[in-house]
């Protein structure tokens, strides 16, 4: 009951049973996924609201920061949270969050936001489901099988919720990216005037604020400009592998979208700590040879086109373009400002190069379509039933294969490669 492409081998009345379980889990979903958002958009909202009516410096802040006029507040409390959980990264402040240096609460409630809105979405949504599966009632036999069905063939039912193996490398690899950034940001900036003035305990929230807003949301504490080049270049690698840890989560963990790539493995159970499969690393070295190819071609563009303000002296640089490039094909938004202005520095380029950033914006959205539809959006049939049985004999197949393969390879004091299981693969299909 625990693999997916075995199914074929259940009798009428079991196939019966937990087709009605997978319909179930589809019914759980639509109930908890809306009140996954409008609960966490709703509820920050209020928090966001209490914070400005209990400290009078948020107060001051909302009535004095821009030169229009006040911010109000109701208005920016529900705004800032819709902002920081859809990872929009815009706030009714020209300053974005640096008014908000040195105040803790709006960072805190920020940050976890923009966590729950993106990249930890597939982590707490799985973790939320396990909570649910635990506390039911044992006497409560459908709503377990449910919700017991959600953890074992996630994949069935959502994009993105994923198996325990992917979640758990999913949480490893945010914390170890936001870690990066965080000691970057410390080691990097201390002696800088940038920081100058705020305490260790705030340039340590502020550090992993910025951190975790770099890779999704465009939010700002401090003057991305001001920072060291360094840390620049952190920011911007971390922009462009945003979504990548989610993508690859995805795909792999979506076996019925294999038969189209020709790709079949042999085994089913997965060690969590285990080096890129053969899968993996296919899907990486596609998405980066295609994405490197569109980012540089955007970053020549708007060089070429902006070529008279980068030759002169103005804060238009081929570093600050690479910043925008990247930044604008991973939707982050985030941007290392122009002085006197309250826009992002592409509000300074011509026509032409905001276009280019524009496509570069959608191509980014867009990376990475799946080869073949995704079985988490098919009702299960006759024909899909018939697919799977299909793929379990493929599977079985490719698994002798291998073994054979690998037996002979060791006999003969020759380790197999990547092209010998390729070519096997091709055979056996």
């Amino acid at each position: 009951m625990r693999q997916p492409s075995a199914k074929h081998e259940l009798t009428k009345n079991e196939r019966y049973r937990i087709g009605g379980t997978e319909y179930r889990a589809l019914e759980m979903l639509a109930r908890i996924v809306p009140l996954y958002y409008l609960g966490f958009i709703i509820s920050f909202g209020f928090f966001f609201r209490i914070y400005v009516a209990a400290s009078t410096y948020a107060q001051e802040v909302l009535a004095t920061s821009n030169p229009t006029g006040p911010v109000e507040p109701w208005f920016f409390s529900f705004f800032m949270s819709l902002s920081a959980f859809t990872n929009l990264g815009l706030n009714h402040l020209d300053a974005s969050m640096a008014p908000f240096q040195n105040a803790p609460a709006p960072l805190i409630l920020a940050i976890l936001l923009i966590l729950v809105g993106n990249t930890a979405f597939a982590i707490l949504l799985r973790f939320i489901i396990w909570i649910c599966y635990v506390l039911t009632p044992e006497r409560k036999v459908m709503r377990r099988e449910t919700f017991r069905y959600l953890l074992d063939h996630p994949r069935r039912c959502y994009t993105t919720l994923f198996p325990s193996t992917q979640t758990w490398w999913l949480l490893i690899v945010l914390i170890a990216i936001t870690l990066v950034e965080l000691i970057c940001f410390l080691a990097l900036n201390y002696w800088l005037p940038v920081l100058a003035g705020i305490s260790w305990g705030s340039r340590f929230l502020d550090g992993l604020f910025q951190s975790v807003a770099t890779r999704n949301a465009g939010f700002s504490v401090v003057s991305l400009a001001d920072l060291n080049p360094g840390a620049q270049l952190v920011y911007i690698i971390a922009m462009y592998i945003s979504v990548y840890p989610v993508a690859i989560s995805m795909r792999n963990s979506n076996i019925y979208q294999e038969r189209a790539l020709g790709i079949f493995r042999g085994e089913d159970e997965e060690p969590l700590l285990k080096g890129p499969d053969f899968f993996v690393i296919t899907q990486i070295q596609r998405q980066l040879t295609s994405d490197i190819c569109w980012v540089i071609t955007g970053i020549f563009c708007i060089c070429v086109i902006e070529a008279e303000s980068i030759m002169s002296p103005s804060p238009v640089t081929i570093a600050t373009v690479i910043y925008e490039c990247v930044s604008a094909f991973g939707n982050v938004g985030a941007s290392t400002g122009y002085p006197n202005t309250a826009t992002s520095q592409a509000a300074q380029y011509r026509t032409l190069s905001k276009l280019v950033l524009i496509i570069l914006m959608y191509r980014g959205r867009h990376r990475g379509l799946p080869a073949s539809i995704d079985r988490s959006i098919l009702l299960p049939s006759d024909a899909l039933a018939e697919k799977e049985k299909e793929d379990e004999i493929r599977r079985r197949n490719t698994s002798v294969s291998l073994q054979v393969v690998n037996d002979s390879a060791t006999s003969s004091g020759v380790q197999g490669s990547p092209d010998h299981l390729i070519y096997t693969r091709s055979c056996t299909l």
